[in-house]
């Protein structure tokens, strides 16, 4: 087996004939028709059904083009990494970031990463946890930042992060002193993810262990929007209170007695290699985990009235 075999398999697969992975390889159609009959040979199976409209990968060609395709990835981080360390060029990594960390994660973690690693071109995608971790899965993402428990086996996973989940209120509305308890908060109605998100799974399985029944009035994806509706007497939320924007105008941050933080955790393939380009990603996360993790100054949310208790500050 040669790599140009697994070229020529890879080609046909993306462009869907042998006609036109021959001219995405600058050869003929013989010779793409040969290195894969050679291969199909070499491992004793058919990797392709031909017919007049095109080439559909069989099962086996399937398995066969997930190995190639991570092949091909691993020669990509090879040559990029050996760029890097002759001084050719710039390196490049992927990151994946849930949505509530992004907003105090990402614009630092770009600033200190152009400031460490300049020749790093980065990728960010923010989405939901099982998304991203589909995406790692995949190999197109590197490694994400999300939230527990992490989702498969096959993901090496590091918690790094505790999230302290806080009550957010108009600031109109009757709340007693203290931490609140996630009944008094419900009774103004909740505005919440849906339930597919992994925080209203949490929220939710507190409450059933509570035994609370909660008044969801309004489903929303979003934190942004959240805030925001909260803002406008809409009701009444949990979110991470690393979520919130440094300055909040009517609205109340309180404590809720009883509920735990939730957990983030770095993911990445097991059988992922982290290039050069990768790995200062990772690293310049790691430190924006780890100052994070240090006590600072509380906050009270501008405009909020007395009797709420203020969140512990980002």
């Amino acid at each position: 087996m040669e790599l140009r075999h697994l070229d020529a398999v890879l080609a046909v697969a993306e462009e869907g004939s042998f006609t036109a992975a021959a001219d995405v390889l600058s050869t003929v159609q013989s010779n793409v028709s040969e290195q894969v009959r050679q291969l199909e040979a070499e491992l004793g199976v058919e990797l392709f059904v031909r017919s007049r409209r095109g080439a559909e990968p069989t099962d086996c060609g399937e398995v066969v083009l997930e190995r190639a395709r991570r092949i091909r990835r691993e020669l990509d981080s090879l040559r990029a990494d050996l760029a890097m360390l002759e001084g050719l060029e710039v390196g490049t990594a992927s990151f994946g970031v849930v949505g509530t960390a992004s907003r105090w994660l990402v614009p630092q973690l770009v600033a200190d990463l152009r400031r460490r690693a300049p020749g790093v071109q980065l990728r960010i995608v923010e989405g939901a946890s099982e998304r991203l971790a589909a995406e790692v899965l995949a190999g197109d993402l590197t490694q994400a930042l999300i939230t527990e428990p992490v989702p498969d086996r096959r993901l090496e996973a590091e918690t790094v992060l505790e999230e302290t989940l806080v009550g957010v209120a108009p600031t109109g509305r009757s709340l007693g002193r203290g931490p609140v308890g996630l009944a008094e908060l419900s009774a103004l109605g909740l505005v919440l993810p849906p339930a597919t998100n992994p925080l209203r799974s949490e929220i939710e399985a507190v409450a059933a262990r509570l035994g609370i029944a909660l008044d969801v009035v309004l489903e929303v994806e979003g934190i942004r929007l959240v805030v925001d509706l909260v803002t406008a007497g809409a009701g009444a939320s949990v979110l991470p209170e690393t979520a919130l924007p440094e300055q909040l105008d009517g609205v109340r941050v309180v404590r809720i007695a009883g509920l735990p933080p939730r957990r983030l955790a770095l993911i990445r393939s097991r059988d992922a290699y982290l290039s050069i380009a990768d790995r200062a990603v990772r690293d310049e996360a790691l430190r924006m985990m780890a100052r994070r993790r240090t006590p600072v100054r509380s906050r009270r949310a501008r405009g909020a009235t007395g009797g709420s208790t203020p969140a512990p500050g980002p």
